[in-house]
Formats: C-alpha cells, sequence, structure tokens
C-alpha cells in the first residue's frame, strides 16, 4: 500500500508505483536477491502472506512512501535504457562510433542461439536480463543477471558514492554474481565479475580533492566471485536456515545483523565533566579510543555510546510486525 504525503504528481506518482518485477509468490520459489535478505525478514515476510491469505483484514505490512520507491525505479530505468541499446538494430554503428575495432564489432551477437555460436567459432556473445531456476532441498533458487559478455558477468548499480567509498555492499555483489554463476554456468564462465557503477551524488569537485573519493560517474570495479562449491555451500546454509525456523516464534529466529540492517556505525560520546552534557569534549568512531581519552583524564569523564541508525527496516515488507524493528524505533535508531 502507497502512502503520498509529499503530494507527488500523479504523473510521476504512477511511475513510482509502477512494478514490472516478474514476481513470483510461490513459497518454495526463492530468488537470488531474497537469498540474500536477512533470514528474520524472509519468514516474517511469508508468514505475513499466508496470515493475509486467511484473514484479508491483516495490515501488518508496511505502507510505503511513494518517494522512498524512486532509487528502485531510477535503478530499473537505467536497466532498461542500457538493454534497449544493446536491443537496437543499430548497436554495431554504435559500437564502431566508440572506436572498437572492426574485427570484434563484427562478431559481437546479442543473446544468440546455439546454432549462431556453432556457426561462428569468433561469436562474442551478449546476453541479457535471463532468468535461471535450479531446485536444491525441496526450493526452487531463481536469479536475473544483468549482462553477460563473452562469459564475464556485469552488474548495473546505481548507487551513491559513499557506497563504493565504504565498499559497503561488496559482499553482497560477490554473492550475487556467484548464485547468478551457479544458475548460468553454460554462460557465467569467467571467474570474476564487474559492477558498473553509476554514481546518483558524484561531484566532479570533490574527485579532484580526494583521492579515495570515484573518479568519474561512471566506474568499472572487478570482484572476485566464489566457486560454484562455495556458492551452493552458502545456498544450502541459507536454506537450511529457513527451513530450521519455518514455524519459529520470531523471538527464535536469527536476529538481523547490523550487517543486514545497513547499520551505521555507533558513535562514542566522551564528557570530560559528566555534568556538562550539552556538548561532547569529543566524539569517537572507536570505542577503545575513548575509553583511552576517559583514562588519560584520570577517569572521571563519562562515555555515552549513541547506537547506529538502521536503515534496511524502511524497505522490509515485515516491519509491521517484527518485534526487532520495534525495539529500534522505542530506542529512536529506526525512523519509518
Amino acid at each position: 500500500m502507497f502512502i503520498n504525503n509529499h503530494n507527488v504528481s500523479m504523473s510521476v506518482a504512477a511511475w513510482l508505483a509502477s512494478d514490472e518485477y516478474d514476481h513470483n509468490h510461490n513459497p518454495n520459489v526463492i530468488s537470488t536477491t531474497a537469498l540474500l535478505r536477512p533470514t528474520k525478514s524472509l519468514l516474517l515476510e511469508k508468514a505475513i502472506r499466508e496470515a493475509s491469505a486467511i484473514d484479508p483484514d491483516n495490515t501488518e505490512e508496511l505502507e510505503v512512501e511513494i518517494t522512498s520507491m524512486a532509487p528502485s525505479r531510477m535503478g530499473t530505468g537505467i536497466h532498461t535504457a542500457i538493454e534497449n541499446v544493446w536491443l537496437h538494430p543499430n548497436i554495431k554503428k554504435t559500437l564502431s562510433k566508440l572506436g572498437y575495432p572492426e574485427s570484434v564489432v563484427e562478431h559481437i551477437e546479442v543473446n544468440p542461439s546455439p546454432y549462431e555460436l556453432t556457426a561462428d567459432p569468433d561469436t562474442i556473445p551478449v546476453y541479457m536480463e535471463i532468468r535461471g531456476k535450479k531446485d536444491i532441498l525441496g526450493f526452487t533458487v531463481t536469479g536475473k543477471y544483468d549482462f553477460v559478455i563473452n562469459g564475464t558477468l556485469e552488474d548495473f548499480k546505481s548507487t551513491s558514492t559513499y557506497s563504493y567509498i565504504k565498499q559497503s555492499n561488496k559482499d553482497k555483489f560477490i554473492k550475487q554474481g556467484s548464485i547468478y554463476r551457479w544458475l548460468h554456468p553454460e554462460v557465467i564462465k569467467d571467474d570474476i565479475m564487474r559492477i558498473q557503477y553509476i554514481f546518483t551524488d558524484w561531484s566532479a569537485g570533490k574527485a579532484k580533492q580526494d583521492p579515495t573519493y570515484p573518479a568519474s560517474r561512471v566506474l568499472s570495479q572487478e570482484y572476485p566471485l566464489l566457486s560454484l562449491e562455495e556458492t551452493e555451500q552458502f545456498i544450502t546454509a541459507r536454506l537450511n536456515l529457513l527451513i530450521q525456523h519455518a514455524n519459529s516464534d520470531q523471538d527464535a529466529m536469527p536476529p538481523c545483523t547490523p550487517t543486514e540492517l545497513w547499520q551505521d556505525e555507533p558513535v562514542h560520546k566522551y564528557y570530560k565533566d559528566p555534568a556538562k552534557k550539552a556538548r561532547s569534549t569529543k566524539n569517537f568512531v572507536n570505542y577503545w579510543e575513548a575509553h583511552t581519552r576517559y583514562v588519560d583524564d584520570g577517569s572521571v569523564g563519562e562515555i555515552v555510546t549513541i547506537p547506529g541508525n538502521v536503515v534496511f527496516c524502511r524497505y522490509c515488507p515485515a516491519v509491521g510486525a517484527c518485534n526487532q524493528a520495534k525495539s529500534y524505533i522505542d530506542a529512536g535508531t529506526l525512523i519509518l
């Protein structure tokens, strides 16, 4: 259910509310992106869907503010635009204008058939948006990759420069790409994947001043993929958790971790004089650095730890039914 607190116009609101994703609500079908979500989130969402099927008046799901859908819709728009370019009849002319040699361009084939691959052994195959599936432990794992060229997987990410600098999604990217290769080993053959970053907040000024800042608005980075064996072990472990806790009370489910919650680092505020807390003497990211300062000042001050804000819950369909999320709301670290 969407709400429109900011009175977004009908033209844009309809775009934000649209959803072209090919959902499958079979409880035994699980997507690659779902596998990377917290176990508790998946289990509670399943429970809500089952309860809604029994009781149509069940209203546990989150009312989503329509503007929060902007990043997702922008990402989908970029994916669609790239795909349309590669499906256009002029793609080879475009590649030639970019300076790629004709010996490469003439062998590019988009979504080639097995016959086309056999007919021309020099074919450079490009595959896009193809969904695969594989059965394991009573589940069907599915996944649709963005782009594969000559056996190398590429994924397009429209994101903030902060996530690139901090590499906060590195583990997620590697696991997502590895699952795609596990599902499509006949197409994805390389041991690395490329993330094509398209930054939504890039600043030319910051790029000149900060060597850790991305040098351009669009940037490519390679990540190593897990082996097929390691990938299957990860998938098996995740599915076994879902099986183990299928009928558990939510307090017995594995809690969402700070990493899964995209939780900010806590801030340790040091007050040299505990009676004066209008402003901290110094803030520390590392607790032991704060403690060292406390000791250096004669152990008369006070350290107050402020937990980091959690972000993932805002996008979790089970947030309205989650006791863990409620505890963050009560603590002030989750604002919906």
